[in-house]
């Protein structure tokens, strides 16, 4: 069993760690809370439909840069250093950030305002595609011992952004009214993750560079071409595990409120307070999964969390569809947190360490782009289409599940490498 004591060192590198995914994962999801405030002023249509899909069209072109920002920033980390493309991405976010909230809209400077929206979108997500697999592969070779909970409490802060977001959410639905909020309340939550990228910055700084990139002795000339060569099934087994992963996070998360507002006709007030609700305890149960990964196993808890997303998400989507909205959403939102947690502590196991960032930026960005971007459009569409408006996601997310069984059964893990976490022996090079 693992340890669930950590030095004061460690302590210190998840509480850095943590808070600046969150920062950073803050200025990206606030895009999808808000731009049901926002949409008509860049995108201007008759139908709010058609504004709405518009909006997201932007969102997924958000996460169609991720791949290439992981690319872009995992050479970087293979090559000079876990830290460095920290420190980068961080700084692409915050000017990202702030200058959406600063932004004009159609009416007044027309067809450059989408134009320009698209722009920081992209510069968006090209610094999250760095993000985030450099935050999981710190931590893993950090703690490679110990990255159950290790993963547990990361993740925990990385998705308090995704609270934080959501509570900035409530507190302008309370304190402004829904015409305030459109015409400048917007705006705040993006300047103000544009200045506290200030702050994540500075925190970054006293990070050290992990052990593991040290001791990297045979660093390969193109990491990703190493990659394809080497490890192709393992890329596309740990793309597929994103999938359930990506697919909720978007559809019970990001996309939520969206379509809790446009299709289920919620209203504002009552959105906000339901997701503040479902962040809640979607961190406790990544904190919670946490504990069992350490005791079990990533890949046993990986196993379990897909049986139970098959039963739990027909259930969740089934009590919204009655009325039980409350109890349907914090369903679907526990699943949620469990997966986001579980997942990246996968993937950060299937790659040496001289081209782990390499593989795990791929694994995760592609994954997140091809399940997770299009998702809001795929599920906007059938249900424009006729579909129902809760079979449609439910649909979706089982589709998801699916998708990242075939992964786990690409690996070819046996119940006794499963068991033992074999894999975990890669973090000795």
């Amino acid at each position: 069993m693992s340890t669930y004591t950590f030095t004061r060192q460690e302590k210190k590198i998840i509480t850095l760690a943590a808070l600046g995914g969150m920062l950073e994962f803050y200025d990206f999801i606030i895009y999808g809370v808000f731009s049901v405030y926002f949409a008509h002023q860049f995108f201007p249509a008759t139908s709010g439909l058609v504004t709405v899909m518009e909006s997201y069209l932007v969102f997924v072109l958000g996460y169609l840069a991720r791949p290439i920002g992981g690319i872009i920033f995992s050479h970087i980390g293979d090559e000079y250093g876990r830290k460095k493309i920290l420190m980068l991405t961080i700084i692409l976010m915050g000017i990202a950030s702030a200058g959406i909230g600063l932004l004009p809209t159609y009416a007044e400077i027309g067809f450059a305002a989408p134009v320009l929206l698209l722009i920081l979108r992209l510069t968006q997500g090209l610094a999250l595609g760095g993000e985030l697999p450099g935050t999981y592969v710190y931590i893993a070779e950090t703690m490679s011992e110990k990255r159950g909970m290790a993963f547990g409490l990361t993740m925990a802060g990385v998705n308090s952004g995704l609270l934080l977001g959501m509570f900035v959410n409530f507190l302008l639905n309370y304190f402004l009214t829904m015409e305030q909020l459109t015409r400048f309340g917007w705006r705040l939550p993006f300047i103000v993750g544009g200045a506290v990228c200030i702050v994540s910055y500075r925190i970054r700084k006293t990070l050290q560079e992990t052990t593991a990139f040290q001791k990297i002795q045979d660093k390969p000339t193109l990491p990703l071409i190493y990659l394809l060569k080497h490890h192709l099934i393992k890329c596309l087994s740990g793309i597929a595990l994103v999938s359930l992963m990506s697919g909720l996070a978007v559809a019970a998360v990001i996309f939520m409120p969206t379509w809790l507002k446009e299709m289920v006709g919620l209203d504002a007030g009552s959105i906000s307070r339901l997701m503040m609700i479902v962040m809640v305890l979607n961190i406790v149960t990544i904190y919670f999964t946490g504990k069992l990964t350490a005791r079990y196993g990533s890949f046993a808890v990986l196993k379990n969390l897909l049986l139970l997303s098959g039963f739990l998400i027909p259930f969740g989507y089934f009590l919204i569809s009655h009325g039980y909205i409350t109890f349907g959403l914090v369903i679907i939102g526990c699943l949620e947190g469990a997966a986001v947690m579980i997942t990246p502590c996968v993937i950060a196991t299937l790659f040496e360490s001289k081209i782990r960032l390499t593989g795990v930026a791929l694994s995760y960005n592609i994954g997140f782009t091809l399940f997770g971007g299009l998702g809001p459009l795929v599920i906007t569409n059938a249900i424009r289409a006729g579909h129902g408006i809760y079979v449609t996601p439910c649909v979706y997310l089982l589709v998801m599940a699916v998708v990242c069984a075939g992964g786990l059964v690409c690996l070819g893990l046996s119940r006794k490498e499963v068991q033992k976490g074999v894999l975990a022996g890669e973090f000795a090079g």
